[in-house]
Order: structure tokens, then sequence, then C-alpha cells
């Protein structure tokens, strides 16, 4: 617990709020602050530096809004765990060294079929037509049979409950835009996507943690939030849940979809790696239909450049997210849609999925061989590994470490929210390297170094 921080502040020509939340972000970033740690009580630092209540209490609000610190009811305000971590995970690596096991990527070395399926379609198109501006829900034909790929996935919907988005990371930015306001709560996952945290952040929404059991999301845990937290929505990513792999047993969903319709919340769900899951699983959405807006992306599955969503949304959520697509891209491309379009409907996509999931398996028993000695938590199809570190290691330790040895990996900090209690783990993509031999070099690597046991390590964190 910190209770002697003291600032320094050395901007005064600003508003003294805003120098106050400077100092505060300088001391977190310098590691002065140091992520988990317990900040003074507000009342007591505005005694302490001799100013208002309300102004430390705005200069927190920046900091918060910034995922710097998070507060907890009843305990107090801390440094968030991830303050110090970027939540990127587009590596952006220019070293062509290095073994890219940290972003999960849509296995490239499936997609030259898939390249060469849309040449042969774009001569068939009737691109005149598909270059002209198009409603803002996309055109009627391309929702009709989004509506009957995503009963695929155990999704029941209507062409004219679906809207085509560009990608599932604009239909997650749509939401956050037109269905919430700046302060407004979102539980999530304890450990979750860390696209939602950056998301949350840019619109001022503040994400309030849950529990996960290993079953998924804690209902008793929501329910807690419920009644103590005001939680207006909730983000979920039911089955594969990055970065845990875990999967919402049909129990769980229940019982979360029970609490989401007793308090009004509206969901989120976002089905991105459900392809790579138990197929036969039924969404949360689909038990509480009127409150979630369910999305199922395809560049996953068909390709990073087919950035197509299909996002199922209630009439009562349509026309707000309608006006928001609108007034953001204005709309998705048809071109792009028309394209996943022609390559579901050909039954050319059921393929391509099959053939992923295939890819998958092998590349998840090839992890098995190296890697079976240590706790990681895995499917048999599924794109990356959550491996729990042994030892002394830290995550993020141990990413800067392997990455020096020539792997990229992404640790557990990027994606904890707010102070939650964290593993010590990494996330091991398996469908980021190009090749099985490369995935190979990769795994001997990681294995090499937790073998040769934890080390005192000289790199500055």
């Amino acid at each position: 617990m910190l209770n002697e921080w003291k600032p320094e502040i050395i901007n005064k020509s600003k508003p003294y709020y805003q120098a106050l939340a400077d100092a505060l972000e300088s001391d977190i970033k310098s590691g002065i602050l140091k992520p988990g740690e317990k900040l003074p009580p507000q009342r007591e630092l505005a005694d302490q530096i001799n100013v208002n209540l309300s102004t430390v209490t705005r200069a927190f609000r920046l900091c918060e809004l910034k995922g710097l610190i998070y507060g907890v009811v009843g305990r107090g305000t801390f440094v968030s765990a991830d303050a110090k971590v970027s939540l990127s995970l587009n590596s952006q690596d220019d070293d062509l060294n290095i073994i890219e096991m940290g972003q999960a990527l849509p296995l490239y070395c499936l997609d030259k079929d898939t390249g060469d399926m849309a040449k042969t379609m774009l001569q068939e198109m009737d691109l005149e037509m598909l270059i002209r501006y198009a409603n803002p829900a996309g055109h009627l034909h391309h929702r009709a049979v989004g509506a009957e790929w995503l009963k695929k996935f155990n999704m029941e919907a209507s062409a004219d409950e679906i809207l085509i988005m560009p990608g599932s990371q604009s239909a997650l930015a749509n939401c956050m835009l037109t269905l919430f306001s700046p302060g407004d709560r979102i539980a999530v996952d304890s450990i979750t996507y860390p696209g939602i945290k950056s998301l949350a952040g840019l619109h001022g929404i503040r994400l309030v943690p849950i529990e996960m059991t290993e079953e998924g999301m804690s209902p008793q845990g929501l329910l807690n939030s419920c009644k103590n937290d005001g939680i207006k929505g909730i983000y979920l990513m039911p089955e594969f849940q990055n970065p845990t792999t875990r999967s919402m047993t049909p129990a769980c969903r229940q019982a979360i979809a029970d609490i989401i319709k007793k308090y009004n919340l509206l969901l989120i769900e976002d089905d991105a790696y459900a392809f790579t899951g138990n197929l036969s699983n039924i969404p949360v959405s689909a038990y509480a239909p009127e409150q979630g807006i369910y999305i199922g992306g395809t560049a996953k599955i068909l390709g990073a450049g087919f950035r197509i969503s299909f996002a199922k949304v209630p009439e009562a959520y349509r026309a707000s997210m309608e006006k928001g697509i609108l007034n953001t891209s204005w709309m998705a491309s048809p071109i792009t849609a028309e394209l996943v379009t022609r390559l579901i409907k050909s039954g050319k996509a059921d393929t391509i999925l099959n053939n992923k999931r295939e890819e998958a398996r092998i590349r998840n028993s090839l992890a098995k061989k190296y890697l079976s000695e240590y706790d990681v938590a895995s499917r048999d199809c599924g794109f990356f590994q959550w491996l729990l570190l042994p030892d002394k290691w830290q995550g993020r330790e141990l990413e800067l470490t392997l990455h020096q040895a020539g792997v990229q990996v992404f640790c557990a900090e990027k994606f904890v929210v707010g102070s939650s209690r964290f593993p010590s783990a990494i996330r091991i993509s398996l469908s980021g390297p190009d090749t099985l031999e490369e995935l190979e070099r990769g795994l001997i690597t990681i294995k090499g170094l937790l073998q040769k046991g934890y080390q005192d390590q000289t790199i500055i964190l």
C-alpha cells in the first residue's frame, strides 16, 4: 500500500487538476508508482497538497479514462496492472528474424487458395453497381447471406436484423460510440481482449472486471457488480475466450443471460474465435435476444483483407447503430461484402473454415509435443494457447526475454483489466508463424528458456 506519494507539479501554466494528472501519469510511467499499488485516498491527498478535493477528483478521473488507474468500490484507487504495457496486439516488428507468436493471425499459409477464388469472383461481379454508395446497413441480399452464415454458429437471425460492418473492431467501436456515454460502466472478464480496453479508453467508458471461473465469467461476480457498480452493459467472448481459451458452459451462459435480462444490460457478444471452438454451443445472445448484439466476423476465417462482420442487432439498437455507421465509415465496402457472401453461398467459405480448423489442430498437436509438461490451456482447433509460467517468471519479463531470443509472444499484463489480480502467463499464437517449421523453432525456443529456468534478468521493465 502506498499512502505517501506526493506529486511534483512541473507545468504550472496548466489548470492544477491537469498538472496533477500529468504528474500522476509521469510517476506511473517512470516506475515511481508501480502496477497494483494503492494511491492515497483523494481527501488525504487533497489535504497534503493543499487543494480542493474536487481538484484531485478531476485529476484522478483524467488518469482513469486513460486506463492508468482504477477505482474499486470500498477499497480505494490503484495503479492499473497494465499501465506500462502496450495494449496493441499488432506486433509490427520489422525484424524478419523474429518468429511471430504474439499476433493471432488468420493462418496466412492457407490464404493463397482464397485469393485465387477472389480473383475469379471479381471477374464475375457487377462492379459498376458495387462501387456505388449503399445503405449503411448493407445490401439486403448480403444481409440475408449473413443471417444464414450466423446460423452455422447457432445464432438465429433474419436479414432485417443484420448490419454489415467493416470488421468486428469497427462493430465494437460503433457499439461504444452509439449505445454508451462517457462514464458508463461495462462488465468484462477480468482478463480480456485488449481491443475492448483501448476502445473503452477512447470513448471514456469504464470497464468493470468480473472474476472468471473455469466455466467462464462468474455469474455471482456479475450479479454482485450489477448490484454495486451501476453496470449498463457487458462484453463477452463466450466461445474460445481471448486470451484464456475458456469456453462458457451452457449452464453458465444461461445464468449470465438471466442476469442480463433481470438488470436490462446491453450485451456485446464478440464471437471472433467461435469457429475454432465447439460449433454446437449456443451464443449467449440467443438466450437474451432483446439485449444481445452478436458480432460474427469473417477476417480470421477468410483472411485479413476480408474485413466484413455480420452483426445481429435487436430492433431497439438498430437505428442508432445504422446512424453510427453512416457517420463514421458510411458503409462497409460492398465489393468486400460481395466477395465474402459469394464465398459463403458457393460453399467455399465452409471449406476454408474446415481447412483452418484442421491446420490449427495440427499446430496444437505440435505445441503439445513441446509444452506438455507445462500448465497450458488450449483447444484442439484453437489459434492460441495460454501458458501459466513456472518458477519466478513474470509474463512481461518473459515476453521481453523471448523477444531477445527471436520469438514474439504476449504477456498476461496486456489482457488484465484495472487492478485485477492476474496470473504470470503468456499467450502463445500458433497461427502467427507462416510454416510448421517456423512454429516448431519458436516452440523449441520457448521450451528451452523455460527449461533453463528463471535467472535474474537485466532487462529494464
